[in-house]
């Protein structure tokens, strides 16, 4: 069988509408094909509460408004039928609370109550309504109106007493405004040397910066002739301490070898008598000369055998 275009235009009309029409319902929280049970609340006032609103345990979706009703011939009650989720289990004490956010959204929140005796589909929950953001409002401006008249006395006694300040505080202005028009002379006649002294002032910045500029160079000379000098003054002691060190060890090796006087007169035991020897004879020549002065000192001394006949008759005395 042959469709005629007509026919498949309309079918994919059909269609496309019907996906947008599930889409959209989708998107505000409709799920088709999902199981529910049907449960009511009855509020005073639902404060904004509107169809497909969505229906919350501890922050999670659960549900959503399937409809709300008017009932005028229950003092204007409003009947709200909530789809709820078949997995969730509500308990007999369960409370329906409205609850509305800063930007004007209202949801739907549910105290689950004792799950020990559920409540049945088509039972009607326990409703609570939050003050909304008017009544808070109300609330935290009661103690400001409250005290409003005490505010106004204290308002009114302040101006009381502000009423012979005003003379004052006019003087005040005028003295000010007088000090302000002399400043404003006093610049007008030394305009010319104010600039003047900008200028020169610009001036000397302008060479303290090129001085300034100058000094990075001198300090880096400085900072190398400085340790060139140090560097000289190190070497030339390095060289001296050299040379003393190698002057030492010329003189220990000097010592400790037997070629030299030192080294002899160390090792050779023939050099030390002959000088202990003559320290001996330098010592009886010394007593010799200063028991017989005359033997040496005399006009014209004495011949060896006086010297040696005296020296018998000292010693047989």
């Amino acid at each position: 069988m042959k469709y005629s275009k007509e026919f498949k235009v309309g079918l994919f009309a059909i269609a496309t509408i019907a996906m947008f029409y599930l889409g959209f319902n989708y998107l505000k929280g409709i799920e088709f094909f999902s199981r529910t049970n049907r449960y009511y609340v009855v509020y005073q006032d639902v404060g904004g509460l509107t169809k497909s609103n969505p229906v919350k345990i501890s922050g999670f979706n659960v549900g959503r408004v399937a409809y709300i009703r008017l009932l005028q011939d229950n003092g204007n009650r409003v009947l709200v039928a909530l789809d709820i989720d078949r997995e969730v289990i509500l308990g007999d004490s369960a409370v329906a609370k409205l609850d509305a956010n800063f930007l004007g959204e209202v949801s739907i929140v549910i105290s689950v109550g004792d799950i020990a005796r559920p409540l049945q589909p088509e039972d009607t929950l326990y409703a609570k309504i939050d003050p909304g953001l008017t009544e808070l409002l109300v609330e935290s401006a009661a103690p400001i109106t409250d005290n409003l008249p005490i505010l106004i006395g204290n308002l009114n006694e302040l101006l009381e007493d502000l009423k012979g300040s005003g003379e004052e505080l006019k003087k005040s202005l005028a003295s000010f405004t007088a000090t302000s028009n002399e400043l404003n002379r006093i610049l007008r006649d030394n305009r010319a040397d104010i600039n003047q002294t900008v200028v020169e002032f610009k001036l000397l910045s302008q060479k303290l910066n090129a001085a300034m500029d100058e000094i990075p160079p001198l300090v880096a000379k400085f900072n190398t002739m400085a340790d060139s000098l140090n560097n000289l003054e190190m070497a030339v002691t390095l060289n001296k301490i050299n040379h003393l060190l190698d002057e030492s060890a010329a003189m220990v090796s000097a010592m400790s070898s037997k070629e030299g006087t030192l080294g002899k007169l160390m090792y050779e035991d023939s050099l030390y008598q002959n000088l202990h020897k003559t320290l001996l004879d330098l010592d009886s020549l010394l007593i010799h000369m200063n028991e017989n002065p005359k033997h040496f000192f005399g006009p014209l001394g004495k011949s060896k055998k006086k010297i040696e006949k005296d020296l018998a008759k000292q010693k047989a005395q």
